[in-house]
């Protein structure tokens, strides 16, 4: 067994060993990030256990662990980048670490946009937004926790990457069916939205 694992950590060079590890802090951030954006969709304009009259003080809390994270995300990717730059990397794949740790980045910025986009519309709701708002957010919640999930199987692929072959192409397809059935959520949404118009 330990001449497998040798043969393994052998496969990629060191530069591309930090690289996966890199993106695997980068992603766990993005997961924590989504968990936050699960629990502010789930308390915003509906009362929390904690008395307040629209989990405003909780939405404060998390957007500020969110802008954390992200920030945190942005040195992250800034060495990654710096590490690029000095070729640390195999020239062929270089530019494929690179998307990667792009795509997985914007997980951060995205919920950071969200996550105070969410604090804004708590803040000073819209009347005739409240409704669908209120509908809308168990799609949204349905949605973040698919990202969620797909995100997982991203680390967990990370992990075995270049070890377990079959289990890896097994975690690839299962993100591509969370990536499809992401989109029927998404599409249904958009259909609920320009349908109550």
């Amino acid at each position: 067994m330990s001449d497998l694992f040798r043969r393994v950590k052998g496969f990629f060079v060191p530069g591309e060993k930090d690289a996966f590890l890199r993106i695997q802090e980068l992603a766990g951030l993005g997961e924590e990030s989504l968990e936050l954006l699960v629990k502010i969709l789930s308390s915003s304009g509906n009362g929390t256990s904690n008395g307040s009259h629209n989990g405003l003080p909780d939405i404060e809390i998390c957007t500020e662990r969110i802008n954390v994270l992200e920030k945190m995300g942005d040195k992250i990717t800034q060495s990654f980048e710096e590490m690029l730059g000095r070729g640390s990397i195999t020239a062929s794949i270089e530019y494929d670490f690179g998307r990667l740790a792009d795509n997985v980045d914007s997980i951060l910025d995205r919920a950071h946009g969200l996550s105070r986009q969410l604090r804004r519309v708590t803040r000073r709701p819209l009347r005739e937004a409240k409704e669908f708002d209120a509908a809308n957010r168990k799609e949204m919640i349905h949605l973040i926790e698919i990202g969620l999930t797909q995100l997982r199987a991203f680390r967990k692929l990370l992990t075995i990457a270049g070890a377990d072959r079959n289990q890896a192409i097994e975690l690839a397809r299962e993100i591509e069916r969370l990536e499809e059935q992401g989109d029927d959520v998404k599409d249904a949404m958009l259909d609920e939205l320009y349908g109550s118009w």
